[in-house]
């Protein structure tokens, strides 16, 4: 490409809480001339957005706000349509020479879609940032009260766990599970947990007026579990010889 002076920005959004943005990510978003956000597209529900109520509770532009619809699939091959779709628009602003961002919820580098407009832009010589924000499960640990990790803990981020016994292997093998996109557990996790025990901690719709959690897995057995939870497992305390105190083994 020819020198331009626009940029593109992936920008953190955070959890949910409109709070719980960054304060460079809020001024990027401000001088932006133009913002895509994620949108779902869902052939019973139409479209529907998690990004947007967070960016028009901070005060921005309508006119700045612009969607990316994505249906919601394991199969990742539509998404990465939708992403070079967006990428030939963002082409455009940039040689317009317009400061272009594109959010995500929580880490714009932690499971986030932005990952399918980063090839394009790296083999087009497209300037670009990246700016962190707050992961949903660093919320549920606050949310928690308790820590998610100290010391020498091992902590494991699952966003495919699809069977009881992989579930069971990987507390035993860590510290602290973090489940996220979690339908795959639906039909079973409240009797894995009752069973086994570990400490829990659940979450549905963190940092929003539809927040939910619990400690309490009862709760959980004819609860419909939403795409956004997060579920953290905890072993309860392990002895001198390194069998679990809680979870069986």
């Amino acid at each position: 490409m020819s020198k331009t002076s626009g940029k593109v920005y992936g920008v953190s959004l955070g959890p949910g809480d409109p709070e719980l943005i960054t304060i460079k990510a809020l001024k990027t978003l401000q001088h932006s001339d133009k913002i895509y956000y994620p949108a779902s597209v869902s052939e019973k529900k139409g479209n529907s957005s998690f990004s947007l109520p967070i960016l028009k509770e901070l005060g921005l532009n309508d006119l700045q706000l612009h969607p990316i619809p994505l249906k919601m699939s394991y199969d990742r091959s539509e998404a990465e349509g939708a992403y070079f779709e967006l990428f030939q628009k963002i082409k455009a602003d940039i040689e317009q020479d317009l400061h272009v961002s594109v959010v995500s919820e929580g880490d714009i580098s932690f499971f986030s879609t932005f990952a399918y407009l980063l090839k394009h832009l790296k083999a087009n010589d497209i300037s670009y940032e990246m700016i962190p924000g707050v992961p949903a499960f660093i919320l549920a640990g606050a949310k928690s009260k308790l820590p998610i990790c100290t010391l020498s803990d091992k902590v494991l981020v699952d966003p495919n766990v699809d069977s009881p016994e992989g579930l069971l292997k990987q507390l035993q093998e860590n510290d602290t599970i973090v489940l996220m996109k979690v339908s795959k557990v639906k039909t079973w996790i409240a009797d894995f947990i009752l069973e086994h025990k570990p400490e829990l901690f659940y979450g549905e719709y963190l940092g929003t007026d539809k927040e939910f959690i619990t400690d309490d897995a009862e709760v959980l057995r004819d609860r419909r579990i939403p795409y956004f939870t997060i579920i953290i497992l905890k072993k309860v305390n392990k002895d001198k010889g390194g069998a679990l105190s809680g979870v069986e083994v």
